[in-house]
Order: structure tokens, then sequence, then C-alpha cells
């Protein structure tokens, strides 16, 4: 048995340690990969395909060969089924209206005897052409870009304009059967429908599943690999982490957004922003904000002008019309059953963890701690109403403390240079506001907690459509943190 020499120099440890990593890592990536081997595929390092697990897996040419189209995909290839169905319906039934004639009788004068201006046997044959356009590029050579829907659609738009233009509504002095408007109209709607579908739920939906099966889904596998890969990563690439948010979906998302070293991101302590600790012009702007939104934040609470939005046992949402901040402001209000401390100490210092039992974010990460009271977040608020408001993300300042023997985290938007907007999210304001956690007299395992929600969301959504949204996002919330209280209080009994 070979015994390492005690004068061993520091890289041969080194080579040494490495060595046993990569092993380790080759072997970890072997075991699970056979084990699994008719699910998922290991990614090598000089294979450029991606592997999607699960029960929606995607094939297109970027995709593994075996892998079964998905479900949007196969709805979007139904949609250019249906519309050379209706079309053709639609026809056949004018023909049998025009004239009075039989049957065969108008389909020999609609196709037989063809003419641009007098027949419409040529929508059908347009309808033909993108169905067999659509199920050749989406469904058996499965693209995954938008340029030959556009290219359809295109050509569609063109002859529907000119057979507008020259088509005889009316000829021989009678009216035009009303089916030809209908059958017209028909075409340029369904060609624009599955324009409006590949683009904005086709291909946006599968880029999800895609980045849910190689990022998102937490395995034994990906988590060994993952142990194995910060093992080996040396002193200079540690500081040279990228961090990438949720979602990322190209190389150059995640280039843009470099981490923050370990001792800003984790430590509670005041942050130190140059050598001699003395706070940086930056922080000073933060602490400032920080001081402004805890005094707004009080003079929300002492607002008395809320009206009630919507009412549920011991859960209300109220609104308000603040003239100073020139803004409609939502206030939650929701009895709990844990401690006002407990539940403030946890929301501070377990902030990241939250989109694991509250599904309304997609995405926590602290960004910068100012000092010990104070720190900068980012958050992806999911999509709400139905998919009417899309996904958000937020740049958020929070401050706590305890004042008037209430405690408080006053909230309020900031902007971070080395966190820019993401193409993917809509970047929302946050204004001042906050939550309150209110001990209640004579029940020290309960409290009252008061939410002041104040955002805006951005982009041109009505105002019926933010009140929904806003409304559920804030009653959804009190639901998942009472079952979160239930897991907290498990795991301490236990």
């Amino acid at each position: 048995m070979p015994i390492m020499s005690i004068n061993a120099t520091g890289s041969d440890m080194v080579s040494v340690g490495s060595s046993r990593e990569q092993k380790a890592r080759q072997a970890g990536t072997a075991m699970y990969g056979s084990i699994h081997n008719q699910n998922m595929a290991p990614r090598l390092e000089n294979d450029h395909s991606t592997y999607v697990y699960g029960s929606e897996r995607i094939s297109t040419h970027r995709y593994s060969h075996c892998s079964t189209i998905s479900s949007v995909r196969r709805t979007f290839c139904l949609v250019a089924l249906f519309d050379l169905c209706f079309c053709f319906i639609l026809w056949v039934i004018y023909t049998q209206l025009t004239d009075g004639n039989t049957v065969w009788k108008a389909f020999e004068q609609q196709v037989a005897n063809y003419h641009f201006e007098t027949s419409l046997f040529d929508t059908v044959m347009v309808a033909a052409f993108r169905f067999a356009l659509i199920e050749l590029g989406y469904a058996l050579f499965r693209l995954n870009h938008w340029w030959l829907i556009a290219i359809s659609t295109s050509l569609t738009c063109i002859f529907l304009i000119a057979k507008v233009f020259l088509f005889e509504f009316s000829h021989d002095g009678k009216q035009e059967n009303p089916l030809s408007y209908i059958l017209l109209l028909a075409s340029f709607i369904i060609t624009w429908v599955e324009t409006w579908f590949l683009d904005f739920k086709v291909l946006p939906t599968e880029k999800k599943i895609l980045l849910k099966g190689t990022h998102g889904e937490s395995s034994e596998r990906s988590n060994l690999l993952q142990h194995a890969e910060e093992a080996n990563r040396g002193p200079d690439e540690e500081r040279d982490r990228y961090y990438s948010p949720a979602g990322s979906d190209d190389e150059s998302d995640v280039e843009r957004y470099r981490s923050i070293p370990s001792t800003r991101t984790h430590s509670r302590k005041a942050s130190q922003s140059s050598i001699n600790g003395v706070t940086g012009r930056q922080d000073q702007e933060y602490l400032k904000l920080a001081k402004d939104t805890m005094e707004m934040l009080w003079e929300l609470v002492n607002e008395k002008g809320w009206s009630t939005e919507k009412k549920s046992e011991d859960d209300v949402v109220k609104s308000a019309y603040i003239k100073k901040l020139k803004r409609k402001i939502y206030k939650l209000e929701c009895v709990l059953d844990i401690g006002a401390q407990e539940l403030w100490e946890e929301t501070i210092e377990h902030v990241n963890e939250s989109p694991s039992w509250n599904p309304t974010l997609l995405e926590a990460k602290t960004l910068l701690v100012v000092d010990e009271k104070t720190d900068l977040s980012y958050n992806i608020a999911a999509e709400a109403a139905g998919g009417l408001v899309s996904a958000r993300d937020f740049i958020n300042l929070r401050h706590w403390g305890e004042r008037d023997q209430t405690f408080f985290i006053a909230v309020n938007g900031a902007s971070f240079s080395e966190m820019p907007p993401q193409k993917k999210y809509v970047r929302g304001e946050s204004g001042p506001g906050g939550m309150v956690f209110n001990r209640i007299a004579g029940e020290p395992n309960k409290c009252r907690l008061d939410w002041y929600l104040n955002t805006n969301l951005r982009g041109w959504i009505p105002q019926a459509v933010i009140d929904q949204g806003l409304t559920s996002v804030l009653m959804d919330y009190c639901k998942y943190l009472r079952v979160h209280i239930r897991d907290l209080k498990s795991r301490n009994i236990s």
C-alpha cells in the first residue's frame, strides 16, 4: 500500500486531491447515468445537445432525437388541422347555397371552372398550404423558430388582401352568399391566431420546460455533480462565479449577473466598502432611503382611509389612495398562529428560502448586505390573474427593526448596477411599504401581520386586472404562510 511522503510538496497535494475529486465526479456521472439511462442522458462536456427530463421532454433540432413532442406543440398542430377542416366545411356549405345548384354542379363551377374573381376554393387551398407548412416544419422537423409561421402568415395575408379587392361579392345582379365574407374573415383570423399561439405560447413554454429540466429540477445526480464542481473550483474561480437568475436562457444573460462577494451577501455584520471600513457613498444612499422608507411605512400604519377589497375569515385585503405617493396602496391584515418576533426573524433571515413554500415567488436572492438591519434583495414574482399579469422582477431595499414595541420590515424599490433589467421579465417598481408584525395582547403565540403593498407593475394593464391580481396574491400569501408556519412548528417539535 503506497504511503504519501510527509515531504510532499503543495502542488503534489493539490494534484492528488484534484485527481480524487475528478475520479469521484466521473464515478457519480457514470453511476447515475447508468441507473437512469432510460429517462435521462449525461450531458458531456463536448456534447452540445440539451436533454430535458420528465414527462414534458421536447424534441427539436437541438434536442435529443428520442424525445417526444411537447403537449403545447401538439395543440398548435391540432389548431392547424382545425384551420384546414373549418375552412373546408365553410366552403362546402358555401357551394351548396350558391345559385341553388346541386352539390356536384357547384363543385364543378368552383373547382373545374375556377376563376379568381368568382371562386373561393382557393381559400381552402391556402389553408391546406398553411397546414402543410406547419405540420412539416413544427411537427416533422420540430423547428423552434418563428420564421416559418411568419412566411405562412405573410403569404396568406397578401392573398386575402388581393382576394378582397378582386373578388366579385355580387355578380349577375345577385347578392353574393354571406358565407363568402365569413370564409375570408375566418381564414384571416385563424392565421393570426396560429401566429400568436406559436410565438406567445409554444416557444416560451418549451423554453421554460427546457430550463426546468436542465437547471430547475433538484435531483441526486445534479446535486452530486454540483458538489463535485464546487470542490474542483479554485479560489480565483470562486471570486469570478456568475449568478444566473431563474429563467436565464442564454449565456449573455449569465455573464451580465456577477455574484456579490460572500462577505457582503451572507454576513449580517456592517459592510466594509473600503479597506479602512468607511461606509461607501452608495451605502449611504441606501441607508438614507431606508430611513425615509421607515418613516413612510409608519405614515401608512396611521392612515385611516382604508376600504375593504376582499375578506376571508381572518384575512382582509384593503386599499387606499395615498395622495402623498399618488398611488393606490394595498394592505393585508391576517392573524397567524406564531409569535410576532419569531415570524419577524424568520422573514428576515430566511428570505432567500421563501420561493420553496410561496409559489407566488419564482426566486429570491440577497444581492447586498448594507448593514446589520438593511439589505438589498432581488425577487421574481410569478404571473397572476390567470396569466393576465405576466411575471415581474423587483429589486427591493429592506430595512428592519422594532418601533413602539412593534416589529417591522420596511421595503422600497432601489437600483443596483450589477442587476440590470432582464429580457424575460418586466422590471416592476416598488414604492415605500413593508410589513408590520403586531403582538396580540394575552396571546404570545399569535400575531397580526399587516403587509402594505406598494407596487407599480408597469406595462399597459387595466386597473381592474391589477386589483384582481394583487388581491389574489395577498390572499394566497396568507394561505401559503400558514402552511409554512405549520411546517416550522412541526420541525421545532421534532
